[in-house]
């Protein structure tokens, strides 16, 4: 006879036979109402006795439900509270993270919520104050909304028009905390609590999954984040939620599994019940279909997901390390999916007016060439290891037997839960977003990123090969594996005992067995007798099959000759063939002192791996990251070593060109950066931009940096700034306007050669921000080219567009030498004894007979006053010319005898005449060369 929770008149006992409260019996399905219905009889005669002729009203409740009390429903309901606030600790605890890594990362560029000011800020002209606990108060509560895959919207009106954006990305780290917190809670609170059959487990069950939704869809319909700015004279209102319907229907569901699962363990229920004896006769299995499943991906999570972050903390560093809560858990999937040879499918959709349009593109692992081939090749490794896992779990799980080889529905079990898997991923790992106008169908654009449409029969094909394996290839080597690796295959004692006595059950004869067991009590007449089948064993191989249930006959008074009656098995018949097990021979000490020192050394590998990991990423960011260089650049930028500087971010110009990146020369300019503050940094594979502000001459400027990683100093990344990349404010230019013949320039009092050429030419100079005072050196002390000009460098600002010109003048000396020579040139002229002087400015012409002039003697009575000029046509010859003439005084003697016949007679006379000149002048350093026209 089965054991049976209750006795023949529905009174509650314990397993000893002892009396406990009386409460309606309900050890089979259909037992506790027949008890009930017993009860009720009782009454009414009862009633009868005390008042003939009278028959009173007695409400009986459903037999579930009668056997509940106030603690079995206060029990599901903290437990469905639990998992609401496990889910908000998630969010809380991955935010937490994720603000860890912005600190380690050395993110200055303010808090998230600085940013979010930024933003809105840029776009509505006002910024809001996001810094108050209404912010910090509201965000992890909309979060963990997103665990129940509903959108996170931002709803914005002003002047009664606005619209509406939002994007989904489950949250399934939070959503595993909600669910671990309530299947811990429920487990603790219902120790000893007795949960009579499974209709009060699922009664149980769905009471704390609507608290679970109810709960989270109060909470974040308050804390819906409200802010009311400025715009254009209009008020803009933004709203920020995720309420939405899904919310309470999905965590319900979640819920309703979580906490059924968590009091399964309290069911004193004797057998199984029809719909559970049912399925499994018809599914063999059925009920066991997620183990195989759950290995499978725990088996590639667990290799792939460590992978992932790896690959984070070493490409993107410590914030994209740091925040894997938010992200790796839907990363995993993908990979998942992608390494099951599906594809994920990125579309986009745009409506305008009443047009739709929109594309979609498919991803597979190899796609793009955005995975290298050795990756590609690891998944698809793990992806076979883990499918060759979920074969040798479902092999344990449901071997082969009799009755399983002959169902053909066997086959289909494992597929089709494969092929509802593959539905369920599509919407599990789908990530979102849309924007539309409020209230409006005709204009909008949205995107999403999820496993492909085919996800569920490629799923559904891999369910065929784990069933073919677990056939025809796990049984050859399922039982030479480990111990420990058999028993987390094959799951708990416990389950597999439940599992044993359903197949059993199953194997009996199903819901009739079920029946047949129900009434026994009842319904045998003396004289009849039945065969129990075995008790079942914890091992599945073990469970009887029809073949090995005997029956009796008998001529009875309720039973025809040849009518047999099968009792089914108990769940509390698994118990003693578990415990009647041999016992296990004790380990030795030290081959267990051997695993658990294995076991520590391979832990402690493993945790110096992460930490390595953690180190290298942290390293990677600060000491040998982007951002330090750039502080280390901006330092030489701030010190005037412009050598430094050069040498670290090559300007990637002529040689020429960077004639003033010397220390000499940037280090005597002035208005030099004199602070300065890197900002963030945007890291993109091996490109990055650093962002910062250098004061300048009082005024701060933001400047960006693109950077670029093309080597490695050891195991780490070396950065420099790609002068090859636009937007860089480091360097700027300007240009000088060389004069013709002119080799030499002085920059901040420093000497710098230029290409001498005859005619004028423009030198371009690349040069970091401060003032460059800039003369042109002239090699004689006739010539000059004016003082020195400035050119005022920015950082952030515009390259000069015009450059500096100098003019050539002459100084005072080139005069000065020149009236020394041209005047000694007349002095010369005034001692030549002659009327006329060849070559001189001055002269005297005589008209008539040379006989009748004699003793010429010239003086200079006032020299002339001469200026310089250069040629207005381009040719830069030098010229003078007479500004102010000279005069010049001869005395000579005249004949004024007329008649040759008699003597002379000479007579003194003196004339002035005016002096006045023009030519050339050539300068050859200190040395001039006068050229006159005379």
């Amino acid at each position: 006879m089965p054991s049976s929770a209750h006795g023949p008149a529905g009174e509650s006992r314990d397993r000893n036979g002892e009396k406990t409260e009386a409460v309606p019996a309900a050890g089979h399905e259909g037992h506790g109402a027949a008890a009930a219905g017993a009860a009720s009889h009782g009454a009414a005669s009862a009633g009868a006795a005390t008042a003939p002729g009278q028959q009173p009203y007695a409400y009986s409740p459903p037999a579930a439900l009668s056997t509940m009390t106030p603690r079995h429903w206060w029990v599901p309901a903290v437990a469905g509270a639990a998992g609401y606030v496990g889910m908000v600790l998630g969010t809380v605890l991955a935010m937490l993270l994720t603000l860890l890594g912005a600190a380690i990362a050395g993110d200055s560029s303010g808090s998230l919520t600085d940013q979010v000011d930024n933003q809105i800020g840029t776009f509505t002209g006002e910024a809001p104050d996001l810094s108050g606990a209404a912010w910090f108060l509201s965000v992890p509560f909309q979060l963990a909304a997103m665990a129940a895959l509903v959108p996170l919207r931002v709803i914005a009106s002003v002047g009664g028009e606005g619209g509406t954006a939002g994007i989904t990305v489950p949250q399934h780290f939070a959503l595993a905390c909600g669910i671990a917190a309530a299947w811990f809670v429920a487990r603790k609170l219902s120790a000893g609590l007795r949960v009579e059959t499974r209709a009060v487990q699922w009664v149980m069950a769905a009471a704390g999954g609507v608290v679970w939704g109810a709960l989270a869809l109060i909470v974040t319909a308050v804390t819906v984040l409200r802010m009311d700015l400025s715009v254009f004279h209009s008020t803009l209102q933004l709203r920020i939620t995720a309420v939405g319907p899904g919310l309470f229907a999905v965590l319900l569901v979640v819920g309703l599994l979580s906490i059924a699962s968590a009091l399964n363990v309290r069911s004193t229920q004797a057998a199984p019940g029809r719909v559970v004896i049912g399925a499994e006769r018809s599914l063999p299995g059925a009920l066991q279909v997620l183990r195989p499943i759950v290995v499978q991906f725990t088996v590639f999570a667990v290799v792939a997901g460590l992978g992932l972050l790896i690959w984070a903390f070493v490409k993107y560093g410590a914030v994209a390390g740091f925040s894997a809560l938010f992200w790796l858990p839907v990363a995993v999937g993908w990979l998942f999916v992608l390494s099951l040879l599906s594809a994920l499918t990125a579309g986009g959709a745009a409506i305008s007016y009443t047009d739709l349009t929109g594309n979609s593109h498919a991803f597979y692992l190899w796609s793009e060439g955005t995975v290298p081939g050795w990756a590609v090749v690891l998944c698809i490794l793990l992806a076979l290891v883990s499918v060759l896992c979920a074969a040798t779990a479902w092999g344990h799980v449901r071997p082969m037997n009799q009755r399983v080889a002959r169902n053909p529905f066997a086959w289909a079990v494992l597929p089709l839960a494969y092929f509802v898997l593959g539905i369920l991923l599509m919407w599990l790992l789908n990530v979102s977003g849309f924007a539309a106008e409020a209230g409006s169908r005709t204009q909008g654009a949205g995107f999403s990123l999820r496993p492909a449409g085919w996800t569920c029969l490629v799923l559904l094909l891999w369910g065929a090969v784990i069933e073919l394996l677990a056939r025809f290839v796990v049984p050859a080597f399922m039982n030479s594996l480990p111990a420990g690796v058999t028993r987390g295959l094959r799951g708990s004692e416990r389950s597999r005992g439940r599992a044993a006595v359903v197949a059993s059950a199953a194997a009996v004869g199903g819901a009739g067995g079920a029946v047949a067991a129900a009434g026994h009590h009842a319904a045998t007449a003396p004289g009849t007798t039945t065969s129990a089948t075995p008790a079942a064993t914890s091992s599945p191989a073990a469970c009887p099959t029809e073949d090995t249930v005997t029956a009796q006959r008998g001529d009875t008074a309720g039973l025809t000759p040849g009518e047999q009656t099968r009792v089914l098995p108990s769940y509390d018949d698994a118990r003693p063939a578990a415990a009647a097990q041999p016992e296990r021979t004790p380990m030795d000490p030290a081959k267990k002192k051997r695993i658990r020192l294995i076991a520590i050394i391979v832990g402690a590998l493993v945790l110096l791996a992460v930490a390595a990991v953690i180190v290298f990423s942290v390293l990677s960011r600060t000491v040998f990251g982007p951002d330090n260089q750039a502080e280390e650049l901006l330092q030489s930028v701030q010190d005037g070593k412009a050598s430094a500087v050069a040498k670290a971010a090559d300007p990637n110009v002529a040689t020429g060109e960077r004639a003033l990146l010397t220390d000499e020369i940037y280090g005597a300019a002035e208005n030099r950066v004199s602070s300065y503050e890197v900002k963030d940094t945007q890291i993109d594979g091996d490109h990055a931009t650093v962002n910062a502000t250098v004061t300048q001459d009082g005024v701060t400027t933001p400047v960006s940096l693109p950077m670029v990683s093309d080597s490695r100093a050891g195991l780490f990344k070396s950065w420099r700034v790609d002068e090859t990349a636009a937007g860089s404010s480091l360097y700027q230019t300007f240009s000088v306007e060389v004069p013709a013949g002119v080799d030499e320039l002085t920059v901040n009092d420093q000497k710098v050669t230029v290409d001498k050429q005859n005619d004028p030419h423009a030198q371009e100079f690349t040069v970091l921000p401060g003032d460059y005072a800039v003369g042109v050196s002239s090699a004689s002390k006739y010539v000059t080219y004016g003082g020195n000009q400035v050119a005022q460098i920015r950082a952030g600002a515009e390259s000069m567009d015009s450059g500096m010109s100098f003019s050539q003048s002459f100084t005072p000396a080139l005069e000065q030498d020149l009236t020394k020579q041209l005047n000694a040139k007349l002095d010369t002229c005034a001692k030549s004894g002659e009327f006329e002087p060849d070559g001189c400015p001055f002269g005297y012409s005589i008209f008539g007979d040379e006989k009748d002039y004699r003793n010429p003697v010239w003086s200079i009575e006032r020299y002339p006053t001469y200026s310089v000029s250069r040629s207005p046509f381009g040719s830069g010859e030098i010229s003078f010319s007479t500004s102010k003439s000279g005069e010049a005084r001869l005395n000579y003697q005249h004949n004024e005898e007329y008649d040759d016949d008699e003597p002379a007679d000479w007579s003194d006379e003196d004339t002035t005449t005016s002096i006045s000149t023009s030519g050339t002048v050539t300068v050859s350093g200190d040395k001039i060369t006068v050229d006159s026209n005379d």
